[in-house]
C-alpha cells in the first residue's frame, strides 16, 4: 500500500494533474495520462485518489480555486490603488497564461463533463474572476449594472482570446483584453478619482 503524501507532495501531484487537464481535457485525460505525469502507476493514483479521475480534477480544481482568489480577488479587494491593483492582476494573468498562449483550466473544463463538486468548484473559481473584474469596474465609476456586464464580457474576451491561440497561434486577442482591463484605471484618472 502506498504511503500516505505530504502537503507538499499533494501539492506537486496535483500540479502535475493540472498539467495534463489543462493540456487534455477532462474527457482526453487519460488514467494512462494521469499516471505518467505524476510517475504513479494506477493503483497508487486510485490510493490517492479514490473518486478516480473525478477527484482528481476537484483537486485540480480547488488549486486553482486558491489560485485565483491569491492572485486576482484579492487584489481586487485591497486597498491600493486602482491602478495598482489592476496592474498586478494584468501582471499575474500574464505570468500564470504565459502571455495567452497556455489554456485556461477553468475554460477548457467548463465545456466538459466535470460534475457535482467539481462543477461547483468550478462556478466558484468563475464567480471569483467575475467578482473580482466587477470590482474593479465599479471602482472606475461604472454602475454596479455595467460592471457585472463589463465583467462576463471581459472573461469572455479572455476565454475566446484562449481558444483562437489554441487555433491560430495568435496572442493578439489576449493582449487586447489585457488591455482592456488596464483601460479601467485609465477612465478613473479621467474622472479625476483615485487611480
Amino acid at each position: 500500500m502506498p504511503l500516505a503524501l505530504d502537503v507538499n507532495e499533494k501539492k506537486q501531484i496535483v500540479h502535475q494533474l493540472f498539467t495534463v487537464f489543462r493540456d487534455r481535457g477532462f474527457e482526453g485525460a487519460s488514467l494512462a495520462d494521469l499516471s505518467r505525469a505524476t510517475g504513479l502507476g494506477k493503483s497508487s493514483l486510485y490510493h490517492h485518489f479514490p473518486g478516480g479521475k473525478a477527484q482528481m480534477v476537484e483537486a485540480v480544481l480547488a488549486q486553482v480555486k486558491a489560485a485565483v482568489q491569491e492572485a486576482i480577488s484579492e487584489v481586487a479587494d485591497s486597498p491600493e490603488s486602482l491602478s495598482v491593483r489592476v496592474r498586478k492582476i494584468v501582471e499575474a494573468i500574464e505570468i500564470i497564461y504565459e502571455g495567452g498562449k497556455i489554456p485556461c483550466v477553468p475554460g477548457k473544463l467548463a465545456g466538459s463533463s466535470v460534475c457535482g463538486k467539481a462543477r461547483k468548484i468550478l462556478s466558484e473559481v468563475f464567480d471569483l474572476w467575475l467578482g473580482a473584474i466587477a470590482d474593479l469596474a465599479r471602482d472606475s465609476g461604472m454602475s454596479a449594472e455595467h460592471a457585472r456586464h463589463f465583467s462576463e464580457d471581459w472573461v469572455a474576451q479572455m476565454q475566446g482570446a484562449f481558444v483562437l491561440y489554441a487555433a491560430n497561434g495568435n496572442t493578439g486577442p489576449f493582449e487586447r483584453a489585457c488591455a482592456s482591463l488596464e483601460k479601467l484605471a485609465r477612465c478613473r484618472s479621467k474622472l479625476g478619482g483615485k487611480s
